[in-house]
């Protein structure tokens, strides 16, 4: 059986929610980096670590990977706003993402970690958060 991929579903569960999308307008939620030259709000994901799950018989078919997302916008405040937009679509989620074939099977989203920062070359505030996203990737 071919292992379920959560990348595509995360991406469209969360343009899904009206709030986060209208906030970053125009679909500016990317995998693992900001593309060079966009500065409106935006949220970047990516897989910082996954642990494996399993019991005696071999893998228990649950997923454990730990994501982070970047908030990013021009101001500390609009990062603070879009990171909350974010965490309300996200902490505490069970569920279904995405759909068809690509849908996954979410058994809990939590909220580990987060912080402020700034990349100054952009000159843009950001704010991280750090979930564990438990799935059924079988």
């Amino acid at each position: 059986m071919a292992l379920k991929d959560i990348r595509p579903a995360l991406r469209a569960f969360l343009l899904g929610d009206a709030g986060l999308s209208a906030a970053v307008g125009a679909g500016r939620i990317y995998p693992d980096e900001l593309p060079q030259g966009v500065t409106g709000d935006s949220v970047v994901y990516s897989e910082i670590s996954a642990i494996g799950d399993h019991h005696n018989e071999g893998p228990s078919g649950l997923a454990q990977p730990r994501y982070q997302f970047s908030c990013w916008s021009k101001t500390k405040d609009g990062a603070y706003a879009l990171s909350l937009l974010l965490q309300g679509r996200l902490d505490g989620y069970r569920g279904v993402m995405g759909a068809g074939a690509a849908a996954v099977t979410v058994q809990g989203v939590f909220l580990d970690n987060s912080r402020t920062v700034r990349d100054d070359a952009a000159k843009l505030f950001g704010r991280q958060q750090d979930y564990f996203i438990f799935y059924e990737e079988r």
